[in-house]
């Protein structure tokens, strides 16, 4: 063999280890980042299970939030739940996740093991397990918030219909929307979050236009566009057949929470979920009877202060005037008109819209069985209660 054939054959092996050494180099790295993805959720679930064990640990923890110890509280109940469900769900997705070649996890100096070095997880198992933390988190949140606003009060004293509506301090109130948090590269996805979880249920494009009208700096409305859309791709927020936008870690089912939406309030009618209205209406009729649909969606309307507010008295007005201008014209003229426009309306007012939306939340109330109608054609509550919690 010639010379030369010989040297292209060694410098052919030469290259070619060296490019699978390259690769190989590549993999480790990525693997390595990965790991290193998977343990920060670790650290993110580990701390919670910290957060709330430290009340039965540390005396002082205890008297700052004294509900945590009380085991008989439903919102306390629905967290310990919440946190096993969590656990078991960890424990099968680390089971399902690759093994790392040839490694196993390693022992750490402080004798602890370290389970991600030997996991070789995909960007999917990686999402499944940011959901799962989030989704922790997010029920943690909400219980510490509800025990510290109890205090040494028993939930069941509270002026509240059920004890769920503690975990939501939305409840009841009027539907405001919140700053803004920064929108640095770094913090652009935390933020949109934060301000999704507090003002869901809303549409897409409300929450884009509200986005938009709170991002000041140069190139911030691209980024929390990006922001929101990474979220609804990775399903920490998902929508429901209206199109409103949940977090992923709540059950809409057992979402029991409403808010108001008076003049001010952010929300506009056309942005109102049913689901609301609907747990609206639950908690105004009796736990005994039923009502009919006009008494009970009249009192919703009031309930949550669906006014028509100034401007629609003013377009009444003005109709009524434009009606009264009409009988001085011929009467066939009037009868063309009249047809025309049917019931006097010549400027549009929201209470068609109002009326609408009280009829889809009456409508949502009975589809997803929070309501029934009764033989007689009253409506009442057809679910007793709430679960004690509305996360996964």
């Amino acid at each position: 063999m010639d010379l030369w054939v010989v040297l292209l054959l060694v410098l052919a092996v030469v290259v070619g280890l060296g490019g699978w050494a390259g690769v190989a180099a590549i993999q480790r790295r990525m693997l390595t980042v990965r790991q290193d993805r998977w343990r920060a959720l670790e650290s993110r679930f580990n701390q919670v299970t910290l957060d709330a064990d430290r009340y039965e640990r540390s005396p002082d923890d205890a008297l700052a939030a004294p509900g945590w110890l009380d085991r008989s509280s439903p919102v306390v109940r629905g967290f310990s739940g919440t946190l096993k469900r969590a656990q078991k769900d960890r424990a099968e997705l680390e089971r399902s996740v690759s093994r790392a070649p040839g490694r196993a996890g390693r022992e750490l100096g402080s004798g602890s093991r370290d389970p991600a070095s030997g996991l070789n997880p995909t960007e999917q198992d990686l999402q499944e397990f940011e959901l799962l933390v989030e989704r922790l988190e997010d029920a943690y949140r909400d219980t510490d918030r509800a025990v510290r606003s109890v205090g040494w009060t028993r939930p069941g004293t509270l002026q509240v219909p059920h004890p769920q509506f503690l975990l939501d301090p939305r409840w009841g109130r009027s539907a405001m929307l919140p700053r803004l948090g920064s929108l640095e590269q770094a913090s652009a996805t935390r933020s949109v979050k934060e301000f999704l979880d507090a003002t869901y249920p809303l549409r897409r494009d409300t929450a884009l236009k509200a986005l938009r009208e709170r991002s000041t700096g140069a190139g911030h409305a691209h980024r929390a566009q990006k922001a929101l859309d990474q979220l609804i791709q990775t399903r920490r927020y998902t929508a429901d057949r209206h199109g409103f936008l949940w977090p992923g870690s709540t059950v809409v089912e057992h979402w029991g929470v409403y808010r108001t939406f008076g003049r001010d309030a952010d929300v506009s009618i056309q942005d109102i979920p049913p689901v609301e209205v609907a747990n609206a209406l639950w908690v105004l009729l009796p736990a005994d009877r039923g009502m009919p649909d006009e008494e009970l969606l009249e009192l919703a309307q009031q309930h949550l202060a669906l006014t028509a507010g100034f401007t629609s008295g003013l377009t009444q007005s003005l109709n009524d005037g434009i009606a009264r201008g009409l009988k001085s014209l011929p009467e066939g003229v009037q009868r063309t008109i009249n047809g025309a426009v049917p019931h006097g309306a010549f400027l549009p007012t929201s209470a068609p819209k109002i009326r609408q939306l009280l009829s889809e939340g009456l409508q949502e109330g009975l589809v997803t069985g929070r309501l029934q109608r009764q033989p007689d054609g009253l409506v009442r509550r057809l679910r007793s209660g709430w679960p004690s919690t509305y996360r996964r």
